[in-house]
């Protein structure tokens, strides 16, 4: 893992993980609400755009720490 003494970049970009990662999920979670509206399907679209956005968070935030590795 990368040193986050005087790499000040790395430490901004690892502090950004719990916004990455509710960014995705709120983000995947009003997609698949509107989808919802939209189909009258409610709540299952919803809690899928949330499962997906969450899913897509993991994945970046693996993506990011195999950066630092």
């Amino acid at each position: 893992m990368a040193k986050l003494g005087g790499n000040q970049p790395s430490l901004g970009a690892l502090t950004g993980i719990g916004l990455m990662l509710g960014l995705s999920a709120t983000l995947g979670f009003f997609l698949g609400r509107w989808l919802d509206d939209r189909w009258h399907t409610t709540p299952w679209l919803s809690l899928v755009g949330l499962f997906i956005g969450l899913g897509a968070g993991f994945v970046e935030i693996g993506r990011l720490l195999r950066r630092f590795d």
